[in-house]
């Protein structure tokens, strides 16, 4: 997609860095098994040996992100399974194919590098992103911080339960909200659900068919996993 230059724009230098959550995992086309120095954690410079899965073709001077899959993912607020996290490491440059396994250098480390991490194409995701119109009529959660953190607040990276199929799109901004309850008779039990109060807001950095990553641009207050958003308010 293109957009006008002149176009209002989210500069966000960190877009390489940042996972997201799939239902089916990716297809890894490698896995790191060594390094050639005796290390526990690998580095930018690091010379790594690569099992290639299915055959993958490992072609010297292609790149490759490296990425760990979590445990799956259910929501904090229902139980329901959302997907794997792809967390992401670094990036590898293939420097010599051999017939059974590839060696690599690692070029780029965002996160401490471990062996059995799993490599999958580098794409260069644009920092520039795009603002666009949000999509009317969403409600959603926040399903948990990328580093898993118990409070998540500005600047933090986040996934939503609403990805591509509800319309979301890189560089629409949700609003971030609360709820309270209210009980108007202690006799009765009954409650009244007040009117919602704005507390931050976020941007869309990547999307996946049923979940997004964000960026919490501005909260208000500490969020937890569960935390509920929306479209903005005209």
């Amino acid at each position: 997609v293109e957009f006008p230059p002149d176009s209002i724009s989210y500069y966000f230098a960190a877009i390489d860095i940042v996972g997201f959550i799939r239902k089916v995992p990716a297809e890894p086309h490698g896995t790191i098994y060594k390094v050639r120095e005796a290390k526990e954690m690998i580095h930018e410079q690091d010379i790594v040996y690569i099992k290639p899965e299915d055959d993958a073709d490992l072609t010297p001077g292609s790149k490759y992100t490296i990425y760990r899959t979590l445990k799956p993912i259910r929501a904090s607020y229902n139980s329901a399974y959302i997907g794997i996290q792809h967390y992401l490491t670094g990036v590898v440059e293939i420097i010599e194919q051999g017939e059974e396994f590839a060696i690599g250098k690692v070029i780029k480390s965002y996160r401490p590098i471990l062996l059995n991490d799993k490599i999958m194409p580098y794409h260069r995701r644009s920092r520039r992103i795009p603002v666009q119109k949000s999509q009317e009529g969403i409600q959603g959660r926040i399903i948990e911080g990328e580093e898993h953190q118990a409070m998540i607040g500005d600047t933090t990276i986040a996934f939503i339960d609403k990805g591509k199929q509800d319309g979301i799109k890189p560089g629409q901004f949700y609003s971030l909200y609360y709820q309270d309850e209210h009980r108007v008779s202690l006799a009765s039990g009954n409650k009244t659900i007040l009117t919602p109060v704005d507390i931050g807001e976020l941007l869309i950095v990547h999307i996946e068919d049923t979940t997004s990553t964000v960026l919490i641009t501005r909260t208000e207050k500490e969020l937890a996993a569960g935390a509920m958003i929306r479209t903005p308010l005209k």
